[in-house]
């Protein structure tokens, strides 16, 4: 079985126009310099989530099941559909695909009592075993104003996969630190931490947070960031991460934000067929511990 641990979908209406405008500056730089194109006028793949798009690609790397992650990006900038829309259309999008698509609730925490709402919503009507969040929107994991929001967390036994590493655009790359999760996990033992990106720039962050708590994990998404230029930085990060991290490193893609530079199945071939670890840590990375830790 293969798990992708970090997928994303959205409509163009869900995403403000600051944040679009970064994802796709360097495709719109491409589109003029070799089609004369303006920007906004090509229709990119990091645009709009096509309907059916993420299952076809899903197969095409047989991939069996992935992991939807919502973006809030709404205190950013004006978006025309604002998030409860946005995790709305996600959680019916992905309930037509039986068990393929496992939806997380996407929120900001800054939004209050609306945050709190919303991870009721949906794990009441839907069931949701996680929430995504996104520090690098102006806020920070230790303040003790999000303590509701990680109290609710772990009160309801929620997985929280956050962003780590460099952001994009308006937002902050320094609350994105996994070390800024430290008193957060330290009092919250029923929560289950994912630091996506392996942590990113701040990868030895990670490590140490992880070396102290049980509960904190990590994917490797966006590591094809390196491919194919670079193939023997990204083996070397991914042997790194299983030798320091054993047991709790998830595969991911990001989908779709690298797929037109290394598409998801070549991450996939690569994954499976490069020499970073042995057959067990690449049955655990590709699903098994993933598995493990929804059942703990």
């Amino acid at each position: 079985m293969i798990i992708d641990a970090h997928v994303h979908i959205w409509k163009r209406t869900m995403l403000p126009d600051v944040m679009m405008e970064a994802y796709l500056e360097p495709l719109v730089l491409l589109d003029q310099m070799f089609f004369g194109g303006k920007p906004g006028e090509k229709d990119w793949l990091t645009s709009e989530t096509e309907p059916g798009e993420p299952v076809r690609t899903m197969d095409l790397a047989k991939i069996d099941r992935s992991v939807i992650l919502p973006l809030d990006f709404g205190l950013v900038g004006p978006v025309r559909d604002n998030i409860e829309l946005y995790n709305d259309w996600v959680f019916e999008y992905c309930g037509s695909f039986g068990d393929r698509l496992i939806p997380f609730v996407g929120v900001d925490p800054q939004r209050g009592q609306d945050a709190l709402r919303l991870v009721n919503k949906y794990v009441k009507s839907f069931d949701s075993k996680g929430v995504k969040v996104y520090p690098s929107t102006g806020w920070s994991p230790n303040d003790p104003k999000m303590d509701p929001f990680f109290d609710l967390i772990d009160d309801l036994g929620l997985v929280v996969v956050t962003h780590a590493g460099a952001s994009w655009g308006p937002l902050n790359d320094e609350l994105s630190r996994p070390e800024l999760f430290h008193d957060v996990v330290v009092k919250r033992e029923r929560m289950r931490l994912v630091i996506a990106h392996l942590g990113g720039k701040y990868r030895e962050e990670l490590y140490h947070l992880a070396s102290e708590m049980p509960n904190v994990f990590a994917d490797c998404s966006a590591l094809q960031g390196w491919l194919p230029s670079q193939p023997e930085m990204a083996e070397a990060r991914l042997k790194e991460a299983v030798e320091r991290m054993p047991g709790r490193v998830f595969f991911g893609s990001d989908w779709p934000l690298f797929d037109l530079a290394y598409c998801q199945s070549n991450w996939v071939e690569f994954v499976q067929e490069r020499n970073w670890g042995n057959d067990e840590a690449k049955e655990g990375l590709l699903s098994g511990n993933f598995l493990r830790m929804m059942k703990s």
